[in-house]
C-alpha cells in the first residue's frame, strides 16, 4: 500500500509540467557520430562538445524535422544556461534565421522543429556565446542533407521515362498487345476446329 502510494506521486510528479521547460539529464545521443545511420553529429570546439541529433536521420522536404541539440563541457563543468543562436543556409543563403538573437539553453539541452521545402545539402550554424571561459563567440557548423521522399522519387523517375522513353515502350507495348491478340485467336480457332 505504501510502496503504491509512492509510486503514485512519482508518476504525477514525473508527469506534471512544471512551466514550459522540458529537461533531460546525464545522457548522450546514441550511436556516436554517424549522421548517416542515427542522424547524430558530434563536434568540439574550446571547452564545448555540441551533439546534435536530426530526427529523422534522413530529413525529407515537406516533413517536420526535429534537432536536439546537447551541449556539454569537455572540462566537466555543469552547464546550467547558456546563449546560443541557430540559423540554416542552402546556397549562402539563410532560410532559418536568428544570428542576432541568442536563446537560453538551459541544463544543456534545446530542440526546435523546422520543415524543408527543397531538397539539398543544408549548413546548420550554431554560435555559443561562451560566458564561462573566453567570452567569445564560438562557432560550429553541422552539415544536414535533405531528401526527396522515396515515392515521389519513383514518381518523378516513371514521369521522365514516360516522356523521354516513349520511343521504347510505345512500340514494346504494341508488341505486346498483338501478340496477345494473335494468342486469343489462336485458342479461339482451337475451339471451333474441336467443336
Amino acid at each position: 500500500m505504501v510502496f503504491g502510494f509512492i509510486f503514485f506521486l512519482f508518476i504525477v510528479c514525473s508527469c506534471y509540467p512544471f512551466g514550459n521547460e522540458q529537461l533531460a539529464f546525464a545522457h548522450s545521443f546514441f550511436g556516436g557520430n554517424d549522421a548517416g545511420f542515427n542522424g547524430t553529429q558530434t563536434q568540439s570546439i574550446g571547452n564545448y562538445v555540441v551533439e546534435l541529433l536530426v530526427n529523422p536521420s534522413k530529413p525529407m522536404i515537406g516533413k517536420d524535422t526535429t534537432f536536439l541539440f546537447r551541449l556539454t563541457s569537455s572540462a566537466g563543468d555543469e552547464l546550467i544556461e547558456l546563449p546560443v543562436s541557430f540559423y540554416i543556409f542552402k546556397d549562402g543563403k539563410p532560410v532559418f534565421s536568428n544570428p542576432n538573437n541568442f536563446t537560453i539553453v538551459r541544463q544543456g539541452h534545446y530542440d526546435f522543429d523546422y520543415i524543408f521545402s527543397e531538397p539539398g545539402k543544408y549548413l546548420l550554424f550554431v554560435d555559443i556565446k561562451d560566458i564561462f571561459y573566453t567570452l567569445n563567440i564560438l562557432n560550429f557548423v553541422f552539415e544536414v542533407n535533405v531528401e526527396v521522399p522515396i515515392a515521389e522519387r519513383i514518381y518523378d523517375l516513371l514521369q521522365i521515362f514516360m516522356v523521354n522513353y516513349y520511343y521504347i515502350y510505345i512500340p514494346l507495348a504494341a508488341l505486346i498487345g498483338i501478340s496477345f491478340i494473335v494468342k486469343l485467336r489462336g485458342r479461339k480457332d482451337v475451339k471451333r476446329v474441336s467443336e
